[in-house]
Formats: C-alpha cells, sequence, structure tokens
C-alpha cells in the first residue's frame, strides 16, 4: 500500500522591491536539514547558496538569482516563520559600559520589517559629463564573493562587488553598457576615480533597503534598559 502524500500550505507575501505578490510554501523537513547543516558550516558562501536554493524550490514564478538582496532575505524570512515558527532565540550583549554582560532574548520574527532610510538615485554623476548607472547587488552577485571565516568580505572582493554593480557609463550622450566593455577596461576606469567619487558611489550602496527591527530589553547583569536596532538577515538567527 502506497503512503499518502503530504500536501504543504501556501502563503503569500509582497515583495518589497516591487510590490509583486509572490506564493510560498514552507520548507520540508529534508530541506531543513540541508540548511541547517550550511549554518552549522559558518560558511557564508554555502549559506547563500543554500538561501538561494530553498528559496527556488518554495517560491512560485521566482527566479532568485536576479533578486536583491533585500528581497531574497525577506523571502527567506517569510518561509522561516511559516516552516519553524514566529520566533528566535538571540544572545545579545548589554550595549551599557562596562557591563557588556549576553543576555537572552527572544525575538519576534514578525516585528521585522524592510527599510530604506534614504533612496539616492542610480546614477552617480562623477564629472559634469561622466556618470555611472548602477545597481544593488543581487544574490548571483554575492555568492561570487569570497568570505573570510568571521564573513567579511576583502577590500579586493568589496571593488570586484562594487564592479559587477555597475550596468552602464555614460559619457555625455552617449551610453555604454556592460557589453561595451571589458572587466580589465571597466577596472581601470574604477582605479582612475578620485576617493570622493568612490564615495558617493558606496553612499548609494550603504542606502540600499535592509531587514530591521529593534530590541528592547533590561540587561539581567546590570538591569539597565537596551534599545538595540538589529539588521541583516545573519544578526537575526545567531
Amino acid at each position: 500500500m502506497a503512503l499518502p502524500k503530504l500536501e504543504t500550505p501556501k502563503h503569500s507575501t509582497i515583495l518589497p522591491s516591487t510590490d509583486q505578490t509572490v506564493y510560498f510554501r514552507p520548507f520540508l523537513v529534508g530541506e531543513q536539514k540541508q540548511l541547517l547543516i550550511a549554518q552549522e558550516s559558518e560558511d557564508q558562501n554555502m549559506i547563500l547558496r543554500e538561501m538561494i536554493r530553498l528559496i527556488d524550490v518554495c517560491v512560485d514564478d521566482v527566479t532568485s538569482e536576479h533578486l536583491p538582496t533585500s528581497d531574497i532575505e525577506w523571502l527567506f524570512l517569510q518561509i522561516r516563520i511559516k516552516s519553524v515558527g514566529e520566533t528566535t532565540d538571540l544572545v545579545l550583549k548589554c550595549q551599557q559600559e562596562p557591563c557588556e554582560a549576553d543576555n537572552e532574548f527572544k525575538l519576534d520574527l514578525e516585528t521585522i520589517k524592510v527599510e530604506q532610510k534614504e533612496k539616492l538615485s542610480n546614477i552617480i554623476e562623477l564629472t559634469p559629463n561622466v556618470s555611472v548607472e548602477l545597481e544593488y547587488p543581487s544574490f548571483a552577485m554575492m555568492e561570487k564573493v569570497n568570505f573570510d571565516s568571521e564573513g567579511n568580505i576583502s577590500t579586493t572582493e568589496t571593488f570586484n562587488l562594487i564592479a559587477r554593480c555597475v550596468t552602464s557609463v555614460i559619457d555625455g550622450d552617449e551610453i555604454h553598457g556592460r557589453e561595451d566593455f571589458t572587466s580589465a577596461e571597466l577596472n581601470t576606469f574604477m582605479d582612475s576615480m578620485s576617493v570622493v567619487m568612490m564615495e558617493d558611489i558606496q553612499k548609494y550602496f550603504d542606502s540600499a533597503p535592509k531587514m530591521t527591527t529593534i530590541a528592547d530589553y533590561n540587561c539581567t547583569v546590570c538591569g539597565k534598559n537596551n534599545n538595540l536596532v538589529i539588521e541583516g538577515t545573519q544578526n537575526f538567527f545567531g
């Protein structure tokens, strides 16, 4: 006798970048196992790949590799909530010096929002005649980044990521798309920028939408109140 087929419910959410409604299912036990293995490895590239794989199999009609990181993180959060629950246990340090004691904190994942403090133009003027057009990094771009053991990226990797986000170079009335120049030519162009120009480009990336929430808790050691802003997927499931 064949075993019964287990049905999984469908849920919906809205992509932060486009306001598009998408439908998804919770992840299954076998999928959760692979996710836990990736998280236990503390390998950021492995974790990113597993997040992308989960979204591809759990979300209908979405190609994850082309989505901005804010959409990917949001989708992963919604899948996690419907799969495991609305809360996660964190250990947060007291922000008051000299205490800095560890505090257990139960975070309500439903309080997390995608916020953008300042929306900047994706066309950055370098000179009166020359500008660059940028896009926020997708998870496909992030997957190519080599993280160190602490999840950080080197200066070289940072510049390589910025280069991947350049969609065109505008020279007066002429627009040079990515097909019009090589990676080597783009690197030479970027190396010729002034520090101020690169700072303007960095401001655009710093303005990218981020998942954020506020943890409000009293330290169990010193008793003082903490009001901590938490950002980024890696900090929500620590």
